[in-house]
């Protein structure tokens, strides 16, 4: 060990052998003998510095390696939790999204008079697209085309062409004109405020037209920008109505501000296109339906049969089927069995197949499924599972010859626009439950189809009293005949094809009193030829019926295909011709103006000259009595006294 002092003349005091060696009782005794002869002794282990650096970097490689541990730890813990983070955490955990420009905000009225719309700024997306809305292609091109004209207003503008201002959805519910706007919003790449015509009105004064001030600055601060007002109608209906002297009064400031800011006396530059849907086009503002505010009124329609067939291919992208082949096979004839269906119940048809084959326990959609989610679709629920009940046995024999009866005679009397696809016993309702398939479009009906529906609606009445009899008929025989009895009059009344006359009558409220006996005996009359010749057609494919019945009776259902086999194979018996409709028979019978005179009831008896003496004198008599009533009036107002009153007063 060296050391060095101050008061020290040698430069070496003491030095015995390397201190890292020395045994370590030996400290104390070296200590005691030094202390006493060195003031100020500094020790310096020479062993000890690289020890001491050796200590340090050894110490920071190995928390380095537990920092990468750590590190590889939570990257390994973080890839496998992070599926779970995803389904609870509902939120995007990569980079933060960027700043979205918000609308500005002003203070009429405070937060009352603020517009309440949802504002989709031109980066997000609905979720929807232009692929989504399926039928009715025209329409989609039609707005890609007011959407491009909006973006790119100066290159249009240099053609002279401007940008419509307003596009209004008009048509039945659940066709898509909501949709239409989701695609729009999503597709379009601009500004989208979304707001409802419910939105505006409020118990104050001057909130509705603040709202839409409002509205209309905020998309012209975003300018090129798009404005959607679902249900319209709630805020553009016609002024004037029967509620101007309460909540119509406000409503009807909201609408004015409307006009003013779609088409007013202010011209504004910015392009702001105002799109509308509504159901009630008949109650809309005409000032709000005139050119220069919405320019474009399109008519959002019922899909015809390949836009049916469109639409179910876009909501049956997601669901199950055995094969590509048997889906597009499937499909095809529910678009054909869906006649006059919105896409809405399209939709839900698919997705009440899809509830239906997961409570079945199957893996795919099938045809099955699918006819029954039809069903439901329509209202019926009767189809053997849900509404199962136990029927009678005389009520099963009963309503099995009235299903075959109402099959023998739409074998007998086919309809070209509503040909039947099956009958079924399976459950009791008072019409017949045979189905029928609709055709496209309103079609038109000849006189004979009228007359042929007539026979075709008295076959459970007619089956009844040939099996069962008279006596024995039950409520089925009732319900059928009333059915008879309105076409008949529906025939008579509103179709003008009769000896009745050419003059539409809506009820029988409109006829006067002389005519309706007249209607009465023409509608006897086609009573009469429908029942017998019902029965008559009954009679001559009697082992039609049974054949039917026999078959309904073991299956409880039968196609129209086994329908048409057994009519064609069964024999026939002759019966005898019946004899056709007499209308003007039985409008003379029953008395007829101009055509044998006047006449009543009765073909024989006519009125005399002695009964019209009699009715000619009772009129005399009463002309006479109104004269005398009126001169007496006249002399008790010359009786009252006059106040004479000078020229100049007058």
């Amino acid at each position: 060990m060296d050391g060095t002092g101050e008061n020290s003349k040698n430069e070496i005091i003491f030095r015995r052998h390397v201190v890292d060696r020395m045994p370590i009782d030996c400290w104390n005794d070296v200590w005691k003998k030094l202390h006493q002869q060195i003031v100020n002794v500094d020790v310096l282990n020479v062993d000890a510095v690289p020890a001491e650096v050796y200590t340090t970097v050894a110490t920071a490689v190995i928390w380095s390696m537990r920092l990468a541990l750590s590190i590889a730890l939570y990257l390994w813990i973080d890839n496998m939790m992070r599926p779970i983070y995803a389904k609870l955490i509902p939120c995007d955990l990569g980079a933060p999204s960027k700043k979205i420009r918000q609308p500005l905000k002003r203070d009429a009225l405070g937060s009352l008079g603020k517009s309440r719309a949802k504002f989709i700024s031109a980066e997000e997306r609905t979720g929807v697209t232009f692929d989504d809305f399926a039928g009715q292609e025209y329409i989609k091109r039609e707005l890609q085309e007011i959407v491009r004209i909006l973006k790119n207003e100066e290159e249009f503008q240099n053609k002279g062409i401007y940008c419509p201002k307003g596009v209004l959805f008009h048509g039945p519910p659940g066709t898509g004109k909501t949709l239409l706007a989701k695609a729009i919003a999503g597709e379009a790449g601009l500004p989208f405020f979304a707001a409802n015509g419910t939105d505006f009105v409020e118990m104050f004064v001057g909130v509705a037209a603040s709202r839409v001030k409002d509205l209309f600055a905020n998309a012209r601060s975003f300018a090129p920008s798009i404005i959607f007002i679902d249900e319209i109608d709630a805020i553009g209906s016609k002024r004037g109505g029967p509620d101007i002297g309460g909540g119509g009064a406000e409503r009807e400031q909201g609408l004015l501000q409307i006009l003013t800011e779609m088409d007013g006396f202010k011209v504004y530059t910015s392009q702001v296109l105002v799109i509308g849907a509504t159901n009630r086009l008949d109650i809309l503002d005409p000032a709000l339906l005139r050119k220069g505010r919405f320019d474009k009124i399109i008519r959002v329609g019922l899909p015809s049969k390949d836009g049916r067939l469109a639409i179910l291919k876009v909501h049956a992208r997601n669901k199950y089927f055995r094969s590509e082949e048997e889906k597009d096979v499937l499909l095809e004839e529910m678009a054909a069995l869906t006649e006059d269906f919105t896409g809405a119940e399209l939709q839900n048809i698919l997705n009440e197949a899809g509830i239906l084959t997961a409570r079945k326990d199957l893996d795919y959609i099938g045809r099955e499924e699918l006819l029954e989610a039809l069903k439901r679709q329509k209202g019926t629920f009767e189809t053997g599972q849900e509404d199962s009940r136990e029927i009678p046995e005389e009520m099963k024999l009963r309503l099995a010859y009235r299903e075959a009866s109402v099959a023998v005679l739409a074998c007998y009397f086919p309809d070209p626009y509503g040909p039947f696809i099956e009958t079924n016993i399976k459950s009791i309702r008072s019409r017949p439950n045979m189905s029928y398939a609709k055709s496209s479009g309103k079609v038109f009906r000849r006189k004979s189809d009228y007359i042929n529906s007539l026979v075709r609606a008295c076959a459970p009445r007619v089956i009844e009293e040939e099996m069962f009899g008279v006596d024995n008929m039950c409520w089925i025989a009732a319900k059928s005949t009333l059915e008879a009895s309105r076409l008949a009059e529906f025939l008579i009344l509103r179709t003008g094809m009769t000896a009745f006359g050419t003059a539409y009558y809506r009820t029988l409220s409109d006829l006067v009193p002389n005519l309706a006996s007249k209607l009465e005996a023409l509608r006897d009359e086609y009573m009469r030829f429908s029942v017998a010749k019902c029965a008559s057609v009954l009679r001559e494919f009697h082992s039609a019926v049974e054949t039917i019945t026999d078959i309904l009776l073991e299956k409880g259902e039968i196609k129209a295909d086994e329908i048409w086999d057994i009519y064609n194979r069964a024999p026939r018996i002759s019966q005898p011709a019946v004899s056709p409709v007499d209308e003007y028979g039985a409008l003379i019978y029953a008395g007829r103006w101009g055509i044998h005179g006047i006449s009543l009831p009765g073909r024989t008896q006519t009125v005399s000259d002695e009964t019209w003496k009699l009715i000619d004198n009772i009129w005399d008599k009463r002309v006479e009595e109104i004269k005398a009533e009126a001169s007496m009036e006249v002399e008790e107002e010359k009786e009252k006294p006059q106040l004479l009153m000078a020229s100049h007063f007058l």
